[in-house]
């Protein structure tokens, strides 16, 4: 059973992968960088296989999915358009991921620390997550 810990931080997860896949996603077509393109796909993938995992820990406690609204995927969309509108150069693009980056682990380190009696292996698959995120950051820097 999946208690409210357990929830908060796997749906944490979650996001965090999916966002992270979409904003890939979305910049991806502006990127002109070839390397950056190539480690983007990377990344983008790992992000996928982190929500499997998620949707694998939920399936298995016959839990539903965290929903993501249309409003936050629009907000996500918009917001990379108005930062690409006039900028679509290699270093901009990678400091965007940067920040997006920090902005997961952030958010991943408060769920776990507001939920700390959620199971280890939750929190294992956070710390895992922002991890995978700092490595990220340290590929993209290479860019600016």
């Amino acid at each position: 059973m999946i208690t409210g810990a357990d929830r908060a931080v796997l749906t944490e997860c979650y996001k965090n992968a999916h966002v992270g896949r979409d904003a890939i996603n979305i910049l991806i077509s502006k990127v002109e960088d070839e390397d950056l393109a190539l480690d983007l796909n990377r990344q983008a993938c790992r992000f996928l296989r982190y929500e499997e995992q998620v949707e694998r820990e939920f399936a298995k406690e016959k839990e539903e999915m965290p929903r993501e609204s249309l409003l936050d995927r629009t907000k996500l969309w918009g917001g990379i358009q108005m930062n690409t509108l006039l900028n679509t150069s290699t270093p901009h693009l990678a400091d965007m991921l940067i920040r997006g980056n920090a902005m997961g682990i952030t958010d991943l380190m408060k769920a776990v620390k507001a939920n700390r009696g959620a199971q280890r292996e939750y929190c294992e698959m956070a710390r895992e997550i922002m991890d995978f995120e700092e490595k990220n950051m340290e590929k993209l820097r290479a860019y600016l």
